[in-house]
């Protein structure tokens, strides 16, 4: 419930969904919330002690404008592996310069056990798509880990196409124009990516 009753400001930010990923460089946290009243991502600091990772992010806030939800991913660089506990605070206010720390108005938390760099870097190389360049038909190998989705995206970083249930060892991307993507590979043990050139 984002309003108190009657007169009383919807002044609110929830989390609806916290996920995290291992990359090469580090954790990355995708964070979903929505506002009870118009406003904007303004910014987000981090601390690492040991293992415990929290994440304050901060939203400014404007009662008339309409509701409106977010989905902001933030990477978290590390250089130790093990388990990690996210703790992530939202915070309002009421600049949308500089953060004023209005009002915390929901938490969360998540943990994540966090790959070397030498276990992910395997993984990454078994990942392989061919031929590149393509003219639209790919294959893909990836025989160590299991793919559950995967982004395609342009050189200026636009998602043009999502595909989801990944059960066979190809791509059909022969609607794509020619130019360079980046395919990223969602696994159950983090993301891999691979530049990719459709040539016809």
């Amino acid at each position: 419930m984002f309003c108190g009753i009657l007169n009383s400001y919807c002044q609110n930010i929830v989390i609806t969904q916290l996920s995290a990923t291992s990359l090469t460089e580090g954790i990355n946290v995708n964070v979903k919330t929505i506002s009870g009243t118009g406003s904007g991502y303004l910014s987000n600091t981090y601390t690492v002690t040991g293992n415990v990772i929290d994440l304050s992010v901060c939203y400014w806030f404007n009662n008339t404008l309409p509701v409106l939800e977010f989905d902001n991913d933030f990477l978290i660089p590390l250089t130790a592996t093990g388990n990690y506990t996210i703790n992530v605070l939202i915070i309002l206010s009421t600049s949308d310069i500089t953060c004023d720390n209005y009002a915390t108005t929901d938490n969360g938390s998540i943990s994540l056990d966090y790959l070397s760099t030498t276990s992910f870097e395997k993984m990454k190389d078994n990942f392989t798509l061919f031929p590149n360049p393509t003219n639209g038909k790919v294959e893909y190998k990836g025989n160590a880990f299991q793919i559950n989705q995967m982004e395609i995206f342009d050189n200026v970083g636009r998602l043009v196409q999502r595909i989801k249930n990944i059960s066979e060892s190809s791509l059909d991307l022969s609607a794509l124009n020619d130019g360079l993507y980046i395919v990223k590979a969602l696994t159950q043990n983090g993301m891999l990516t691979q530049k990719l050139v459709v040539k016809k």
